[in-house]
């Protein structure tokens, strides 16, 4: 009953019909985007988050490329309605496909989420009680054949992802606690053994040392359905692995959403499993990295690599702090150290590592975690600039971006001239985001020599830069804690997830139960407002360092850069500025096309 209404519920997205929970969804804003790409490229996104969609679309035009992407109301996500669950769904994974065949002969290249096709979306696809069976989500990845037969000449890239410990938080009525139990128990150690995909599964259940998996802070029937969308979920990976393997796939990334050091957890026999495909049958076609919202950016680079016939760009990194060797990531990707992670992420993007800074074409400076070196690369930072080398600015110091170091970049007369940042999210994230940006924008610079392409395109790239610094710092740095204590002080609604209509009982993510759990209409609307307030401040305060200042538009060679100069950039609205999903998690800002100057 459960599959039927998820199914209906997709359907009716399809019909362009809104559902309660997409009530308070902004118009999309006017993206910008070249009036003459140089190529096209067809992204079906993880979901409808703006990192997944509005991100890459702003990027693709600041690389002179046009990105065509499924309808947003065929790949939303929609967490409960009410506190059973009932209204969750995923994307229309079959109007996905069917989208896919009416727009394919447009493209010159694809990127593939294989979770949209395979189950509609990151969500559903560890969902306890999916739309698609396994033998349904194996029939939908069956698309990619397909298109590989149909076009054997145009590059086709995937990504998938390694199911995280537990499901998602307030979606199929999984409230707090039931999250962090399901989180606590797939973190419990297994038995090694990823000799093969069977054994992987077998030992789902089966302690470090032998005997069946004790715990008891979930039922027996919890396990068996927490055991089950695992399973599917590792069988549609060995799909994705097998038609790679028969050269459906030119290129596939594994993201692992969200892991843990220990080395023996339940996912590490899947990520060890896959870890051996790579490195044993899908030779320098494959790879498996700590990321998944930031891997469609990234895959983007390699796009542009490839589609303008590029080398591989050379990156070089600096790490202010901690040496990225010696710090492992928290929470992340096993028992990888940063520097592991991040060599992984460069060649996800095409580009290749290098330790000659002078041989580099990029500079890539990584502020270490909780680290006292700031300054120092804010000087670092300043002589890039100086010396005419590109530069991309990765912020690891914590959770959310440092402020120290992007206020004084700002406050310098060089923030324009940055090539990328990101400091969103986890620390694979950062990366993930950041390589994209840069190493797409790096290849159509290098490439490009018409000056009406270069100059529509730089539009789009201070654009894409001036969103960048608002969100991950203006936002996730500064005035996110803004409105979290704005919906504290006023409301007595969950601030974490902004919903209406699942009546009392449910409990926050402190685990106390509030009957005054979900807001009004008026109250998210009223949210929304504040948040506008609070970007629009954002923004101002980037545009204000860009005005005049110079923005990176052509490479002629090695330190050789040609400039414009920056005028203005629109002014946020209304349907500009939202809270995807109505979580206070991220915010969606785009600016529109900005005004350049020689």
């Amino acid at each position: 009953m459960k599959n039927k209404m998820k199914k209906v519920l997709a359907s009716v997205l399809a019909a362009g019909l809104m559902l309660s929970s997409f009530s308070f969804t902004k118009a999309e804003a006017a993206i910008p985007e070249v009036p003459n790409p140089n190529k096209t490229v067809m992204l079906v996104p993880l979901d409808d988050r703006p990192m997944n969609t509005d991100t890459v679309k702003k990027a693709a035009a600041a690389a002179g490329i046009k990105l065509i992407m499924p309808p947003k109301n065929i790949i939303a996500t929609s967490l409960q309605d009410d506190k059973t669950g009932a209204g969750s769904h995923g994307g229309d994974a079959s109007a996905v496909i069917q989208w896919i065949r009416d727009n394919d002969h447009l493209a010159d290249g694809f990127i593939f989420s294989a979770d949209m096709i395979h189950s509609g979306g990151l969500v559903e696809s560890r969902s306890f009680s999916p739309a698609y069976t396994t033998s349904q989500g194996t029939t939908n990845l069956n698309i990619i054949d397909e298109i590989k037969k149909a076009y054997p000449n145009k590059p086709l890239y995937a990504f998938d992802s390694v199911m995280r410990f537990a499901s998602t938080q307030d979606y199929e009525g999984l409230v707090y606690e039931d999250y962090k139990k399901l989180r606590t128990f797939g973190e419990i150690a297994r038995n090694l053994d990823s000799s093969s995909h069977a054994n992987v599964k077998a030992n789902y259940n089966v302690a470090n040392g032998g005997g069946n998996i004790q715990y008891t802070a979930i039922t027996e029937a919890t396990k068996s359905k927490y055991y089950a969308a695992r399973s599917r979920k590792f069988d549609l990976n060995k799909v994705i692995v097998d038609k790679t393997n028969a050269g459906k796939i030119d290129y596939v990334v594994f993201g692992v959403d969200d892991s843990n050091p220990a080395e023996n957890t339940i996912q590490t026999n899947e990520i060890n499993w896959l870890t051996w495909q790579k490195n044993n049958v899908l030779i320098n076609k494959s790879q498996i990295v700590s990321d998944i919202d930031g891997i469609s950016l990234n895959l983007l680079a390699r796009m542009t690599k490839e589609l303008y016939n590029q080398p591989s760009l050379k990156y070089y990194v600096e790490y202010f702090g901690t040496d990225g060797k010696t710090t492992v990531i928290n929470n992340e990707f096993l028992y990888e150290n940063v520097h592991a992670t991040l060599k992984k992420q460069i060649e996800i993007s095409g580009g290749t590592y290098v330790t000659d800074k002078n041989l580099a074409d990029v500079s890539i400076l990584a502020l270490s975690p909780k680290s006292i070196y700031r300054g120092a690369l804010v000087s670092a930072f300043e002589s890039n600039m100086v010396n005419s080398i590109p530069t991309v600015v990765m912020d690891f110091y914590d959770y959310t971006a440092d402020s120290y170091i992007m206020s004084n970049i700002l406050a310098g007369t060089n923030a324009s001239r940055m090539l990328a940042y990101s400091a969103w999210n986890t620390l694979g994230n950062r990366m993930g985001i950041a390589l994209g940006t840069a190493g797409s924008r790096m290849n159509f610079m290098k490439y490009e020599t018409d000056p009406t392409k270069l100059r529509e395109a730089s539009k789009a790239f201070a654009s894409l830069s001036i969103d960048r610094i608002a969100e991950d710092y203006g936002y996730k740095g500064n005035r996110q804690k803004n409105v979290i204590n704005e919906i504290k002080s006023k409301y007595t609604g969950n601030e974490w997830n902004m919903k209406t209509g699942r009546g009392p009982l449910n409990k926050d993510p402190e685990g106390k139960l509030d009957p005054s759990y979900d807001m009004t209409p008026a109250q998210i609307k009223a949210i929304d407002n504040y948040t506008l307030t609070q970007m629009q401040a954002a923004q101002n305060e980037v545009v204000k360092s860009f005005s005049g200042r110079r923005v990176i538009e052509k490479i002629n060679g090695p330190r050789s850069l040609s400039f414009v100069f920056f005028n203005s950039a629109p002014t946020l609205t209304d349907s500009d500025v939202s809270l995807p999903w109505n979580r206070y998690f991220e915010v969606q800002i785009d600016t529109g096309a900005s005004n350049l100057y020689d």
